[in-house]
């Protein structure tokens, strides 16, 4: 009986030869790449604090004096809208001595006051106010204020980046923002929002999201109960471009409800674009393009074996004024709540399975091979970038 530990040298390319190959005869991931604080720290490293994170809807600061306060791979974020109407996001720790400017969650201000020692910031980051503390030659109000965050809206959703070296949002996304663009994202609300915390880790979640073969199975009596499906497409490296993966699906009506019920109207698209498109942009969000909605998921990694997820339903602002909407948002809810629940309890029983030391390694299918990609996105950046052989 083969017993299986985490090397010490974790990050050595070595151990990974076979996960590197075409996905027709690669190995899928080594269990502790799963449970390893080594290389979740790695990956927090190399990811997360250098690439770009969705990390909500610009609702969430609906008018200037607003500010979302939230936790990132351990880094504190505060959001903020100025009076100038623009959206700025900081490290949410005074330049004194650290305190946290601005507490958890969402609301309303004019500054932001540290309450260790009353230090103030504006909303534009600057430091206004420092109790019993004058400027001298080696303290000048102006070099401290708030560390920025870059920033950037797309698809009405805020981005950050922390590495202020990075290329710019839609160089990142590459050609997907116009492959998305008929569905008028940016005009969409937000119906609903919801919160998922999953004993699991963020890589399951994220590969999940981008493997089809899982879902005549797990969604049995969700999912695979709508229309059949007509076409399917995985993602083509050479036909999109962009850190992304994606796969789509084509077939006639929504997917958002049961076969029969009530349902919102289509959106008007090409006839190409009906069915669904679901593009998972790397690192942590999944986007779910429908022919009568659009639903995004924020993926929070908070440590190896624990993730937190934030799911926004979004629909046409037209749709606010039919009569029977609040009756059609519930029945989607309830679907897509449904269906979550399902790929939660797939998701932690994997991550029990991976915590044993008697799990071994698998292969892919071809309906799952996305996941290939998924797993290689991450090696790429955790070991650096070593073409599969």
């Amino acid at each position: 009986m083969q017993v299986v530990k985490e090397p010490t040298d974790v990050l050595n390319p070595a151990h990974y030869a076979d996960c590197r190959r075409t996905a027709d005869v690669a190995a899928t991931l080594p269990s502790w790449c799963y449970t390893s604080q080594a290389f979740y720290d790695r990956e927090r490293e190399e990811i997360f604090l250098k690439t770009w994170n969705c990390v909500g809807h610009q609702s969430r600061v609906p008018l200037p004096g607003s500010y979302f306060a939230f936790e990132f791979v351990g880094v504190p974020v505060v959001i903020t809208r100025g009076e100038d109407n623009r959206i700025r996001a900081f490290v949410n720790a005074c330049r004194h001595r650290g305190g946290e400017v601005a507490p958890e969650g969402e609301g309303t201000c004019k500054i932001l006051k540290c309450p260790y020692h009353a230090w103030s910031f504006s909303l534009t980051g600057d430091l206004v106010a420092t109790p019993f503390f004058e400027e001298s030659d080696v303290f000048k109000k102006a070099d401290y204020g708030l560390k920025p965050i870059k920033l950037e809206v797309w698809c009405g959703f805020m981005w950050i980046n922390f590495d202020e070296n990075s290329a710019d949002l839609h160089s990142y996304l590459g050609d997907l923002p116009q492959r998305v663009a008929q569905w008028n994202a940016d005009d969409m609300i937000v119906a609903s929002r919801s919160t998922y915390n999953i004993k699991t880790n963020w890589k399951q979640y994220y590969e999940n999201f981008s493997d089809p073969y899982h879902v005549p199975f797990v969604h049995k009596s969700t999912l695979s109960k709508n229309k059949p499906v007509q076409k399917r497409e995985l993602h083509d490296p050479s036909k999109y471009i962009g850190n992304y993966v994606m796969h789509r699906a084509w077939f006639d009506g929504t997917r958002g409800v049961a076969p029969g019920e009530p349902t919102f109207p289509e959106i008007p698209l090409p006839q190409e674009d009906h069915g669904a498109f679901y593009p998972w942009v790397y690192p942590n969000a999944g986007m779910g393009f429908m022919i009568d909605s659009m639903f995004v998921v924020e993926m929070y990694p908070e440590g190896p074996g624990q993730t937190r997820i934030e799911r926004s339903f979004l629909v046409p602002k037209s749709y606010q004024d039919m009569p029977n909407f609040d009756e059609l948002i519930v029945n989607y809810l309830r679907g897509m709540d449904v269906v979550h629940h399902e790929d939660i309890e797939i998701l932690e029983m994997q991550q029990r399975s991976v915590n044993s030391p008697l799990y071994m390694t698998g292969r892919f299918a071809r309906m799952d091979k996305l996941v290939h990609g998924c797993q290689n996105w991450v090696l790429d950046r955790v070991l650096g970038a070593t073409p599969p052989a």
